[in-house]
Order: structure tokens, then sequence, then C-alpha cells
């Protein structure tokens, strides 16, 4: 009786081993609001330049316009509006700044250079 007690002991103890949950080793980095706020100048598909501007407030103005979207998705590299129409609007970077900006709305990923560089170059 008592090496059937010891083995049903170790069975449900292996068991309870395997079976716990595990907290991931590797967490995201958390995201920075701070790595979007800046002026940005992206063309269009007529060759028409534009101004993106986003506030530290997240708040987003394209040619000096409000709007009027709202954060969907904020991660590190990717920053995700809703406009007043429902269309997405997305800011994507890589490690150093944001390089994209995509609307859902004509369907096109833009390039995006900031504009202090533009301006320091002319």
């Amino acid at each position: 009786m008592r090496k059937r007690s010891f083995f049903i002991f170790m069975v449900s103890f292996l068991i309870s081993l395997f079976h716990t949950k595990r907290t991931p080793k590797h967490q995201p980095d958390p995201a920075d609001p701070m790595f979007f706020v800046g002026t940005w100048q992206f063309k269009d598909h007529r060759e028409r330049v534009h101004r993106l501007e986003i506030g530290p407030d997240l708040k987003l103005l394209i040619d000096g316009k409000d709007m009027s979207a709202k954060v969907s998705l904020l991660t590190r590299y990717e920053l995700s509006y809703v406009d007043k129409f429902g269309y997405k609007l997305e800011i994507r970077g890589n490690e150093a700044r944001p390089i994209k900006f995509y609307d859902e709305s004509e369907n096109y990923t833009y390039d995006l250079q900031s504009a202090n560089e533009i301006e320091q170059s002319n």
C-alpha cells in the first residue's frame, strides 16, 4: 500500500510540474508613444508633398488639419488610428524612426521623411 501511495504522489507531482503555466521568458519592450512624436513629410501618388504631425498627446494633423482620429493600436513600431469615417491610418517605424504611413482610404503606403531633415538640407 505504501508503494502505491508513493507512486501516485510522484505521478501527480510530475503531471503538475509539466502542466503549470509558465510566464514568457522574453516580454516585448513596452511601446513608447514619444517615438512617433514629430513632423514628417510624404509625397502622395500625384507627387504632392504633405505634412504629417503627431503631437505629444498623439493628436494627428495632416497638412495642419486635425484628422479627429482615435488611437486604435500602439506597439513599439506601429501607431494605428481610426479616422472619423472609420478608415485606418497607420504609422510604421524601424529601430530609428517612423518610416511609413499607410492610408486605408486610398489603400496606399507612403514613405515618411523627417521634415527637420528636409528643411536643413534646403
